[in-house]
């Protein structure tokens, strides 16, 4: 936790810097070396994303994910709760579910802008491969708009593989999700299920498999 303690207040201490490299570009390159190189001491292997304030919020969201993987929970649950109470960032454990899915069924949602290229969830079909009853496990299709174009760019997988984790949640992710195949969007979507159903489908796969159960007398 020592570590993490010392992260904090180096953050804290810099807050005002990296909200200004983010919203006015000022000194970008050389904040986020920083940043990353302190954020390292605690672990390698979490990550962290950072999310421009939205309409409810005044502040940045800053999260950290270990992408599901479990031992490191530890760590990424007292970044949170070791945080200090900060002016302009808010802390917070895991990626978690969308919760209003509206404007993503309505087609309305903001795209995600990554290095070279911007996706929408709305945009986004699956189709189920293989479903496992005892691990609960699933192996999908995602089916993205203009694939065969963008699948050389570099971490487009990482990226794709976030955009899901962001749907169910990291901890869902990592419990319930074996497997990924992304593959070219057909001009047919009839019989693919929009990705933002993921969710649903997965409480639907068990629910249907639990009442499929015998009991043994």
């Amino acid at each position: 936790m020592k570590q993490i303690n010392k992260f904090w207040n180096w953050f804290q201490d810099n807050e005002e810097a990296i909200a200004n490299a983010i919203n006015l570009g000022i000194n970008t390159k050389e904040v986020f070396h920083h940043l990353k190189k302190n954020y390292s001491y605690i672990s390698k292997r979490i990550g962290f994303l950072i999310i421009s304030p939205s309409e409810n919020r005044e502040k940045y969201t800053i999260i950290f994910t270990a992408e599901g993987y479990r031992k490191l929970f530890p760590k990424i649950i007292a970044l949170e709760d070791l945080a200090p109470k900060l002016k302009l960032f808010i802390p917070q454990a895991f990626i978690k579910p969308i919760q209003n899915r509206t404007p993503y069924q309505e087609g309305t949602d903001k795209p995600y802008i990554f290095n070279k290229y911007k996706i929408k969830i709305s945009q986004l079909y699956m189709s189920l491969v293989d479903y496992n009853i005892t691990t609960k496990q699933l192996k999908i299709n995602l089916f993205i708009p203009a694939y065969d174009y963008i699948k050389e760019f570099d971490e487009i997988e990482s990226d794709l593989n976030y955009i899901v984790m962001d749907v169910i949640g990291e901890i869902a992710f990592r419990k319930h999700i074996k497997n990924i195949e992304f593959l070219e969007l057909p001009e047919n979507t009839n019989g693919l299920l929009s990705l933002i159903e993921l969710p649903e489908y997965i409480d639907y796969l068990y629910k249907i498999n639990s009442r499929q159960k015998t009991r043994i007398v």
